[in-house]
């Protein structure tokens, strides 16, 4: 009983090779997969850079989003001025909040928008004011 034991507890010589060229091959394919992983690591990264550089950033400042909250009250509401950037009051909250950044074309939005809005306010004060001084009325 001992001698089965011992014999099958002993690897063969050929057994010895085969798992030797197993690892060998193991840490070949191993060592191929973290150099390609490295290498498409470094192409996503450079590719992010292109990106990056392609998107003109958007300045987080706070007197742009100061100026926008301003923009926002003289209008009437953030849903008015988010009409007049042509997005959703949720993206404005962002762009308030400094979750994305301010524009020069929404700044131009809400400038455009406000002077539309000045000419209404114009418009209808010298309406009022021809109200206090009617030219047509006789006299009495």
């Amino acid at each position: 009983m001992q001698a089965e034991t011992s014999t099958c507890a002993a690897k063969p010589a050929h057994l010895k090779r085969l798992e030797a060229e197993l690892d060998s091959a193991m840490r070949e394919r191993g060592d191929l997969r973290r150099k390609q992983e490295a290498e498409d690591e470094a192409k996503r990264r450079t590719s992010k850079r292109a990106a990056k550089a392609a998107h003109p950033s958007h300045m987080l400042s706070v007197p742009r989003m100061a100026g926008l909250m301003k923009a926002g009250a003289l209008l009437g509401s953030a849903v008015a001025l988010a009409e007049a950037l042509s997005i959703n009051p949720r993206s404005l909250r962002a762009k308030l909040t400094a979750d994305r950044g301010v524009s020069f074309e929404d700044l131009q939005a809400a400038a455009a928008a406000l002077e539309a809005r000045a000419e209404q306010m114009i418009d209808h004060a010298a309406k009022l004011r021809a109200e206090c001084h009617p030219t047509g009325v006789a006299a009495a």
